[in-house]
């Protein structure tokens, strides 16, 4: 496929799995530059970045502002670690594997964090 300018656009799931702040940021960034050049972008918190991202105003505030990705994260974490409340104002929560698999159908590209 390709975007309006001729450019192939590429379809990206960027996971973020890592519970620290520094590589959080570094995937947000790079899901973000994705999305500015064009791409389609989805993006998925799962596991242990799902606590440091719910206990971090900052980061809340920061994926809050990117509803044009449309942030996920794994709602049974969410739900077994009692943070589903402080993400689900930046989140859609939803279970993860059926998230992942149904991108990888749809032709998506996985890069972890």
């Amino acid at each position: 496929m390709q975007n309006a300018c001729g450019v192939k656009v590429t379809k990206v799931l960027v996971i973020v799995t890592s519970k620290e702040k520094e590589k959080i940021n570094l995937a947000l960034n790079f899901a973000k530059h994705q999305k500015s050049d064009g791409h389609e972008v989805r993006m998925l918190l799962f596991g242990p970045s799902e606590e440091t991202v719910s206990k971090d105003e900052g980061l809340l505030k920061t994926f809050s502002e990117v509803s044009d990705i449309k942030p996920m994260a794994c709602i049974y974490i969410a739900h077994e670690a009692k943070i589903e409340d402080q993400l689900k104002q930046s989140f859609g929560l939803l279970p993860a594997g059926k998230y992942i698999t149904s991108a990888i159908d749809e032709g998506y590209s996985v890069i972890s964090f």
